[in-house]
């Protein structure tokens, strides 16, 4: 029996030491196999280490499955290639033409047996390309949710700039409307602004002759008070009646009294 010899490998960043009867360096290269597989893996995706080793497992197997199963179909083809060389070989008479066809036969199966190792190739390759697609319709998919918010926001955006761009026009037709109305208002306030100049002078002078009168009344007011106050002087004999009537009576007095009032306040 082989002595167990151990080998310490780094696989994802972590240290393992294994122990096998195989060589050394066989099991480093299985391990820098796995480390390059999860290594490919992580750059693509965030996820922890173990799943990162499972998804990595499941590409190992996925190739491991195809290989075997390439694997036994070249064996059927290994044995229907021997079947029909033993078959060819009973039948043949030993003559060169049988020779030849035989070895046409073993050719074109050597052909269908490359053709076959190159679809396989092809299947392997095409397989990788619609994993990509896969992984880039995923993230496509992602943001299709983020893709629709935007695509209606930009819709809510456009609808309301329409409706700024309606309301502007309406306010202008409005403005336009107006404008008529502002200028011959400025033109009525241009002609009151004369009228009320006109008007300002003539209450001024109105203002000046109320004065002038204001202050005649109170003068005669103050006249007929000193009249009534100071005594006349004693009438000649031969002539009383005519200083009667000369003199106002109290009556009088107080009705002149009563409209200077008035017209004072």
């Amino acid at each position: 029996m082989s002595e167990k010899k151990s080998v310490t490998v780094n696989i994802y960043g972590n240290e393992y030491t294994l122990k096998g009867e195989a060589d050394p360096n066989y099991i480093a290269d299985l391990a820098k196999f796995v480390d390059g597989k999860m290594t490919e893996i992580g750059k693509k995706s965030s996820a922890p280490a173990a799943k990162v080793a499972i998804l990595a497992s499941m590409n190992i197997a996925d190739e491991l499955h195809r290989l075997e199963k390439s694997k036994t179909e070249n064996l059927k083809l290994i044995e229907t290639l021997e079947k029909n060389l033993l078959e060819m070989k009973k039948s043949s008479d030993g003559s060169l033409k049988h020779t030849m066809e035989l070895r046409e036969n073993v050719e074109k199966f050597k052909a269908e047996a490359a053709e076959h190792k190159r679809k396989h190739e092809e299947a392997a390759s095409d397989a990788d390309k619609a994993k990509k697609e896969l992984e880039s319709a995923k993230q496509a998919a992602d943001l299709k949710p983020e893709l629709e918010k935007n695509k209606r926001e930009l819709e809510a955006a456009n609808r309301k700039n329409e409706d700024l761009t309606k309301e502007t026009e309406k306010l202008k037709a409005e403005l336009a409307t107006l404008k008529p109305q502002v200028e011959k208002l400025r033109e009525d306030m241009s002609a009151a602004e004369g009228l009320n100049d006109e008007a300002q002078g003539e209450i001024k002078d109105l203002k000046a002759k109320f004065d002038h009168l204001t202050a005649e009344l109170k003068q005669s007011k103050e006249d007929l008070e000193k009249a009534k106050k100071t005594p006349a002087p004693a009438p000649a004999a031969p002539a009383p009646k005519l200083v009667e009537n000369f003199l106002p009576t109290e009556e009088k007095l107080q009705a002149i009294f009563k409209k200077i009032d008035a017209i004072l306040e």
